[in-house]
């Protein structure tokens, strides 16, 4: 599978080590696509969790709505646990966000990184 930019997927994460998250679970992919397709074999991303924090966690956590693609609850994007990812472990899509979320990732990826 070559992952699409700004698409979820259900990412095979494991093992847990330290503070990364560990199991199967969604993320996003932030890499633009046409690095997939020059063969690199891994994808950046962003794993998202279903424990959220509440009050605003910006620029650390970006809050997914409920529904948003299949997701049946609403959850964080774990902003500062990106990381490239081996392909062979993306195990399905879940569909491609909005615009207005892909906003609030770059956003908080220019402040969290301070670029």
């Amino acid at each position: 599978m070559t992952p699409l930019q700004w698409h979820l997927y259900v990412v095979d994460l494991e093992p847990r080590v330290g503070t990364k998250p560990g199991k199967q679970r969604p993320a996003l992919a932030i890499q633009p696509s046409e690095f997939g397709e020059a063969g690199l074999g891994s994808t950046v991303i962003i794993p998202i969790n279903t424990r959220i924090v509440d009050g605003d966690a910006f620029p650390l956590r970006v809050r997914i709505p409920k529904d948003t693609t299949a997701l049946k609850q609403p959850s964080d994007l774990l902003i500062d646990q990106v990381l490239a990812w081996d392909n062979t472990l993306f195990r399905r899509e879940l569909g491609g966000v909005s615009d207005e979320l892909r906003e609030k990732v770059k956003d908080a990826l220019r402040e969290f990184l301070d670029l």
